[in-house]
């Protein structure tokens, strides 16, 4: 993150309150070019980092706020609503894999109800809670098997109903998105297994029930843990780079600035002269990186 300063002789030659049209070269080598008031970006402008970010959208008291699109230079994207610099409100991610998120936001994190589409052709439709898959949700590989359920901190976790595209279900209790206490495992052909599950076989308990007398009575449970549970792995979101938020400059003589307990505006402008240019260009520019 950056503390700049960026008032020039224009600046002071306007009305305080006016809005108008500029191009501001920091130090860093960071541009911004767009609507500009009071010394801050607001309005609608566009913000490039040296290192090849870029945001290009409303901004408000030099923050990001409104409607915007923050791209990284792995090829990442981010569009929709920002508040206070956060990704917050409504919007799409899309990774630099082509992974695609698009649904609720609260300071940079997945929360709310959101789609997650992987290049993979896996799906997921339901809530989020801090970035992970938590509450109700459907999950959909790309084999046509889905989960319908609760889960936890991204995983299968609760009550839920897993169905196979060739007709076998299960209907009970998961944990750490295997089978786990008391459920129903049912075959297409009618015959159903019920009890309690659990990984370990020593506390795997229940009865098979085949459809008619010549049914497979030597089904072993733990098939459905090594078996058809095999390709019902859930993806993990790709971790996103660099936060918007941490990228965003904190603007001198903002309201953020000034209550921080950093630098004070008096000790700034003592170190160094509050004008020195008069080419319309970024002048007295405190730049510093944390």
């Amino acid at each position: 993150m950056s503390v700049a300063h960026a008032d020039d002789a224009d600046d002071y030659s306007r009305p305080t309150g006016e809005t108008y049209h500029a191009e501001k070269a920091l130090p860093s080598g960071d541009f911004y070019t767009g609507q500009w008031r009071d010394s801050l970006p607001h309005g609608h402008g566009k913000y490039l980092w040296t290192d090849g970010c870029m945001y290009v959208g409303e901004w408000h008291r030099g923050k990001t706020m409104g409607k915007g699109r923050f791209s990284w230079p792995s090829g990442a994207t981010y569009e929709g609503d920002f508040k206070n610099g956060y990704m917050d409100g409504k919007g799409t991610y899309i990774d630099s894999s082509g992974d695609l998120y698009r649904g609720s936001w609260v300071m940079n994190l997945r929360h709310g109800q959101g789609t997650k589409s992987y290049v993979n052709g896996d799906c997921y439709d339901g809530e989020w809670r801090r970035g992970l898959q938590d509450g109700h949700g459907r999950y959909q590989w790309k084999n046509e098997n889905h989960y319908i359920g609760q889960w936890k901190n991204g995983t299968m976790n609760g009550n839920g109903t897993m169905i196979w595209s060739n007709g076998n279900r299960y209907d009970g209790s998961w944990e750490d998105s295997a089978p786990k206490g008391n459920g129903t495992f049912r075959w297409s052909d009618g015959s159903f297994y019920v009890g309690v599950w659990s990984k370990d076989p020593e506390e795997q308990n229940g009865t098979y029930y085949p459809t008619t007398s010549t049914g497979n009575f030597e089904w072993q449970p733990q098939q459905v843990f090594c078996v058809d549970l095999s390709e019902c792995v859930v993806c993990t979101c790709q971790r996103i780079p660099v936060l918007p938020s941490q990228k965003m400059p904190v603007w001198y003589g903002s309201s953020e600035q000034s209550s921080s307990g950093n630098r004070t505006k008096s000790s700034v402008s003592s170190e160094r002269p509050r004008r020195r240019s008069v080419d319309g260009r970024v002048s007295n520019v405190i730049d510093h990186h944390r």
